[in-house]
């Protein structure tokens, strides 16, 4: 779905790719319209409701990338990130990435937009998560319209490996052999509930995703600083390898700088 050139190309042998815009949307500027894209074209056909910026890229008008940031979507993420209650502010969340028919070098050059930004307005990381099997979903039950990022993306964008994370959770239900996600609107379903919202079905299955792959990105002006700002996480950078992923470290002890490091 990352497409690596332009394929009008095949159809009127013109070669030359449309040109494309990079904007920046704070929230809540075209937020229907990226509300709509992302249902579109991500594989959770969702969209967090709420964000602090969104980077996009537009070719002929129209959205075709997006990445989201905003709060951890929950409290406790960021204050387990952090070393120090006071830099939780500094804590950005990549909520979502999509694309539509970009070259990777597009999407690349969005990420780089987003980060410039984030760096200017005071960030010092952006956090986030990938699937490592996010070639399908819900136990290869329904393929994906479009595949998820994996680390391959994060690690090509100077990302900082961390580590699997998590326990396999509730992810949604097979109801009469239909995959139905556990948030669905403002209502959450639950082994509990979903009885409730579904009585008409004939058989409920429950099922669960996998732990995530944790990544983060150093925002800062200088080696020392980005080298200041590793230590101020309370996560361990790993080396990170397609096929083999460590589990995350979390350092108990806070660690401190050689003068001259």
């Amino acid at each position: 779905w990352l497409l690596p050139h332009d394929d009008r190309a095949d159809r009127t042998g013109d070669c030359r790719p449309a040109p494309m815009t990079l904007i920046t949307l704070p929230y809540p500027q075209r937020k229907a319209d990226i509300i709509r894209f992302v249902k579109r074209h991500h594989y959770s056909r969702r969209c967090p409701g709420v964000w602090s910026s969104a980077y996009a890229i537009e070719r002929n008008g129209k959205l075709v990338g997006v990445t989201v940031y905003g709060p951890a979507p929950y409290p406790s993420v960021a204050k387990a990130f952090c070393r120090r209650a006071e830099d939780i502010p500094r804590h950005a969340w990549q909520a979502r990435m999509v694309g539509a028919g970009i070259s990777a070098r597009e999407l690349d050059e969005l990420i780089a937009f987003g980060h410039h930004d984030l760096r200017e307005r005071g960030y010092w990381w952006i956090h986030t998560l990938t699937d490592p099997k996010a070639s399908v979903i819900e136990g290869g039950l329904l393929r994906l319209i479009c595949p998820g990022f994996t680390g391959e993306v994060y690690h090509r964008n100077a990302y900082r490996y961390l580590g699997w994370a998590g326990r396999p959770c509730l992810s949604g239900f097979l109801i009469d052999g239909l995959p139905v996600h556990i948030r669905q609107g403002s209502v959450t379903l639950t082994h509990s509930n979903v009885e409730s919202h579904y009585p008409q079905a004939n058989s409920i299955r429950p099922l669960y995703t996998d732990a995530k792959q944790r990544w983060a990105y150093i925002l800062a002006d200088t080696p020392r600083q980005a080298a200041e700002r590793v230590l101020l996480m309370a996560y361990h950078p790993q080396v990170w390898e397609p096929m083999h992923q460590p589990r995350l470290l979390i350092e108990r002890f806070p660690l401190t700088l050689q003068p001259n490091s």
